[in-house]
């Protein structure tokens, strides 16, 4: 699908994206830059969404929203290639 739908799952990315929170993700992303939001498919992890922290050619470094949240994931380097989606739109959970 160009277009997929995801439910956020955890508080990683709080007060930005929360529990439960519906998101639609795009495969087709011409350019990816710092800030953007993203949808990452990890070996260890699974599926995580994340901040993109910093880029450096073909790798990224992420980051969530929620400064009392400490994950693994912010101290691996990913490569592009683990992007799934980009997230464009959020609907609010009730």
């Amino acid at each position: 699908w160009v277009i997929n739908l995801y439910r956020v799952k955890g508080s990683s990315m709080t007060p930005t994206f929360n529990n439960k929170d519906l998101i639609l993700t795009t495969k087709f992303f011409f350019k990816l830059k710092i800030n953007d939001v993203v949808l990452v498919d990890t070996s260890e992890f699974g599926i995580a969404l994340k901040r993109i922290q910093s880029l450096d050619g073909d790798e990224i470094k992420l980051n969530g929203d929620n400064d009392n949240y400490e994950s693994p994931i912010y101290k691996k380097t990913f490569n592009k290639q683990n992007i799934i989606g980009k997230v464009f739109y959020k609907f609010k959970s009730c």
